[in-house]
């Protein structure tokens, strides 16, 4: 008996040493006896880094999967918020990885802007040279979190082969009649000497970064006219290409407001200029038969006119082709946000009546008209002449882009005396910032004569180049259609390029970004699109937006001054401070160095490691819920990756030990307890699928492997552990969808799991035996396993039932709905008429069919009654 036994142990020996030496994945630490400690993690983080941090380039255009966060300013530093969104996306890029998508994952630098300019001219350094720096830093950083981004596609918005193409797009925009100049009453910062938009411009009347009081100027500013495609951006709203927009639709329908009214371009004659106004109104026909117009006092355009010129002043109707008396008075009912109203008291009597009361000679006959017909004729009249007729919400005002300062896009504008405005030739472009020395103060292009002056594109007489630069939100408009094509000198992208990638499958980035950037992003793609130089008008079909980090500050009550941690101490539930003894209140706030409540990612990277760190920062809430940041969330992460280790200890220890072969007990135990994991195995991959691929609540599917561990710890006999083929392929299972978490700890688990002798799953495609975790495919649920198929009427569930998977894979949405209304718990709840189905089949993972009736109609109706009676109370 000895003897067979240690024959049995050399042959175990043997094939172990056999299977090492022909084998073609990399190999594990071996530290499996040791406990897991920062150091092992450490370890393992720069044993396998090369594999976490490869990427493959993308051999076919079939099956591209575009997945995008938004690009971070480069400041020099990570913060925990670029940590968690950055996680995000790593791990939704390499979940499609596994899914065997060619994924397109870029990074790159939205590096333009005030802040660094600010930081440069602080340290006697060009604006260039700390940016540059900074970038380098972050990257490091962004490198040392295991992001698997594909460098080869990274673009800076400073650097002149990428703002050469904003500017060529401006000047797309420019001979579209979509990029103007007007005077403009602007938010001005006294110390940044710059514009602020309204949003920059706190509720104290104080900038958002100098913390200056803000001045009101009237200065000539470069617009874009994006409210030419206001109706087009609220009506896509609706459309059901985007995904999972959620709130972010309303507060985007919201921002751009009901498109109910057109607005026309005047023109008016002031000091021999020609100038623009923009006229909006919600009667279109009083751009036909309009007689007055009416301008608030403080519009910019009469600050600059005398008592007498604003008298005599007068406005050119291109629909009328009449020019028409402008008065200026406070006392009418501007639409809102507008200073400028046209009357028509010959069609409208409030309008009569305005003109009686203000004591305004009125010279005109009242005539009745059919106003629908006026009103669509106006429209017609205006487009014909290119001087508007689009719908727009009064209170939406086009984008303000002009930044007085050096660090920007230049404006590919030159001024000449005798042609005015004129664009840069193309072939002319980049017009690339001068180099300044790092002791010059001026914070404006104007200072730098010899860059200035020039020559006239169209006279070659003497002129002067555009010293504004551009809002950075103008370089972040349209960077997403760059990384598809990031070094093509003849174009800013190729829509070749373009086509079979866009939208942008999953775009992900904070809620603060989730109104203007998106807005402008939005209406850049739609204008591109019209001239031809997009696939599609939409730039992003689902958007993925991550809730802030919140740290727990402490404030004195009686002062308001914020103090650190350290100087606080509890004294029952309530705080104190330590050395005055004063009430302190806590509270989680944003994170922010002034408000000492800030976390430090690198104290978390050498601490703990990358892959801890990014399991911490994923795990129990969703992406889209604000993270309260606290050392009290470690020990669950800590624990969970102990048992993972001690699991693969355990499964090598128990493999190559010959005894628990070919025991006598072996069938009972290991067939029952492989018909109970069969179960938990699938379900726990449908689940954990169904969240991390769909949803993309990435904290549900990592507690879904967190239940399916505790299956695998769960007293389970040496001897099952030894021979089960279910233990075994629920192990694989786990280390490959825990991967895109933790890619560096699971490369080492697999790479563990691999050396195991005594295989029991090799005639099973579910595991590639030849290769890393990285390079495998993402479990998928057995085709019997009954999945789950789920009806909901009027929102709420009614009716849930088990489909055998092969069967519900292949339901089609009539079939579902036949099904379901067979189903007593369903048709219990019909009691109107079936206004709108929805199916929703998620492959392998379960069916939703949505049931709307007109009982919800009435109640959505009766919600919005009572929204537009509180909001009128």
């Amino acid at each position: 008996m000895s003897i067979m036994k240690s024959c049995r142990n050399l042959l175990l020996k043997e094939k172990t040493l056999l299977f090492h030496r022909f084998s073609r994945y990399k190999s594990c630490l071996g530290l499996w006896e040791q406990d897991i400690s920062t150091e092992i993690k450490l370890n393992i983080e720069r044993h396998w880094s090369p594999e976490v941090l490869a990427n493959e380039k993308l051999i076919t255009n079939e099956n591209k999967v575009y997945i995008l966060s938004m690009f971070p300013y480069p400041s020099g530093n990570l913060h925990m918020g670029h940590v968690r969104v950055y996680s995000i996306s790593d791990s939704i890029a390499r979940i499609q990885k596994l899914q065997g998508k060619n994924v397109i994952h870029p990074i790159g630098w939205d590096a333009f802007g005030l802040p660094a300019e600010n930081a440069a001219l602080e340290r006697n350094i060009l604006p260039q040279k700390w940016t540059d720096s900074n970038i380098k830093a972050m990257k490091n950083q962004l490198l040392q979190l295991g992001l698997n981004f594909d460098w080869e596609r990274e673009i800076s918005t400073c650097n002149p082969d990428y703002y050469k193409w904003t500017q060529y797009i401006f000047l797309k925009l420019f001979e579209n009649g979509l990029a103007y100049q007007s005077k403009a009453k602007v938010n001005w910062d006294p110390v940044d000497n710059t514009v602020l938009a309204d949003e920059q411009v706190d509720d104290n009347g104080c900038s958002w970064r100098s913390g200056a009081k803000v001045e009101k100027k009237t200065l000539t500013q470069w617009f874009i006219k994006t409210t030419k495609y206001a109706k087009q951006l609220y009506d896509g709203l609706s459309s059901d290409s985007l995904e999972n927009w959620k709130d972010i639709i309303n507060l985007q329908k919201h921002w751009i407001g009901e498109c109910d009214g057109v607005v026309v371009s005047f023109k008016v004659k002031i000091k021999n200029k020609v100038q623009h106004l923009e006229i909006w109104s919600s009667e279109p026909y009083k751009f036909i038969h309009g007689d007055y117009i009416f301008m608030k006092k403080d519009n910019a355009m009469l600050q600059e006119l005398s008592h007498e010129e604003i008298n005599n002043l007068k406005c050119y109707n291109p629909v009328s082709e009449k020019e028409i008396s402008v008065y200026v008075c406070d006392d009418v009912n501007y639409p809102e946000g507008r200073d400028v109203y046209i009357a028509s008291p010959s069609v409208d009597a409030d309008d009569y009546k305005l003109i009686r009361c203000l004591n305004i000679p009125l010279d005109i006959q009242r005539i009745d008209i059919n106003c629908n017909k006026e009103n669509e004729k106006g429209i017609k009249l205006a487009q014909s002449k290119k001087v508007g007729g689009y719908y727009s919400s009064s209170k939406l005002k086009d984008w303000l882009i002009s930044r007085q300062r050096y660090w920007g896009t230049p404006i590919p504008i030159i001024h000449c005396p005798s042609c005015g405005a004129v664009p840069v030739p193309y072939e002319d472009l980049p017009v690339v910032l001068p180099e300044k020395k790092t002791d010059e103060a001026s914070l404006s292009l104007s200072s730098i004569e010899s860059w200035v002056n020039c020559k006239c594109p169209q006279c070659s007489g003497n002129a002067r180049r555009e010293c504004d630069t551009m809002d950075t939100f103008v370089d972040s408009s349209w960077y997403y259609y760059r990384y598809l094509d990031p070094q093509n000198k003849q174009a800013p992208f190729n829509i070749k390029s373009l086509a079979g990638v866009t939208p942008v499958n999953c775009y992900i980035g904070g809620k603060e970004h989730a109104v203007l950037h998106l807005y402008y992003a939005r209406f850049m793609s739609y204008f591109l699109h019209s001239i031809g130089l997009t696939p599609t008008q939409e730039p992003f079909k689902k958007l993925l937006v991550q809730g802030m980090i919140m740290g727990q500050s402490y404030k004195v009550k009686s002062t308001g001054k914020y103090i650190p941690p350290d100087e606080v101490e509890q004294v029952g539930k309530g705080y104190k401070e330590k050395a005055t003894g004063e009430t302190v209140l806590a509270q989680w706030e944003k994170m922010s160095k002034s408000k000492f409540n800030g976390e430090n990612p690198q104290r978390l990277l050498t601490e703990y490691g990358c892959d801890t760190t990014r399991l911490l920062i994923l795990s129990d809430v969703p992406p889209e819920t604000s993270r309260k940041w606290s050392d009290a969330t470690l020990p669950g992460a800590l624990n969970w990756q102990h048992r993972l280790w001690r699991t693969i200890r355990e499964f090598l220890k128990h493999r190559n030990n010959p005894e628990l072969f070919n025991n006598t007990t072996l069938g009972s135990q290991v067939e029952e307890f492989d018909t109970r994991t069969w179960n938990s195995r699938n379900y726990f991959i449908a689940t954990a699928t169904y969240h991390f691929l769909h949803t993309q609540k990435l904290s549900v599917g990592i507690s879904r492997l967190q239940s399916l561990t505790a299956i695998l710890r769960n007293n389970v006999p040496p001897l099952v552990v030894a021979n089960s083929k279910e233990f075994e392929l629920a192990l694989a299972n786990l280390i490959v969808m825990l991967s895109p978490i933790t890619p560096h700890f699971c490369s080492e688990l697999w790479a563990g799991f691999l050396s195991a002798p005594h295989r029991l799953s090799n005639n099973i495609d579910a595991i590639d035996w030849n290769k890393e975790v990285l390079q495998q495919k993402w479990p998928k649920v057995d085709s019997k396993y009954p999945l789950s198929f789920l009806c909901k009427v009027d929102g709420a569930d009614r009716c849930d039932l088990k489909i055998i998977g092969h069967e519900l894979n292949n339901m089609t949405e009539e079939k579902a709905l036949e099904i379901m209304l067979k189903e007593k718990l369903v048709k219990d709840r019909i009691k109107t008429d079936i206004i709108k189905t929805k199916y929703e089949l998620y492959p392998d993972c379960r069916a939703i069919l949505h049931i709307f009736t007109e009982r919800s109609a009435k109640v959505k109706k009766n919600k919005i009654d009572e929204e537009l009676k509180r909001s009128q109370a």
